[in-house]
């Protein structure tokens, strides 16, 4: 278990690491129209806003409904796997796209 200090260092470096991911994903939607490209992107853009929510909850600014399904809480689990299959999409998609 990490301790306050660690744990808010932690959290600044994920902060400030995805928000550059985001931006300079933004930078690049900008500039392609390619699907594969776009589910990538997306999918860093949802990355951050997943720890901006874990920000958010830790610092007790919001609070997320509770919902678990067999003791697993759905919302952190969805907010933590739907960025990372959105990528996972754009990556299958870059390489069926290039075997054509």
């Amino acid at each position: 278990m990490l301790t306050g200090a660690s744990e808010l260092s932690v959290l600044v470096a994920d902060l400030a690491l995805t928000g550059i991911v985001a931006f300079l994903a933004i930078m690049l939607w900008s500039m392609t129209r390619e699907p594969a490209w776009m589910l990538v992107i997306i999918g860093f853009v949802l990355r951050f806003g997943d720890v901006v929510f874990q920000t958010l909850d830790r610092f007790g600014i919001i609070t997320v409904a509770d919902v678990r399904l067999l003791d697993i809480p759905l919302f952190w689990v969805l907010m933590r796997a739907v960025p990372l299959l959105f990528i996972i999409l754009g990556l299958v998609s870059m390489i069926r796209s290039s075997r054509l």
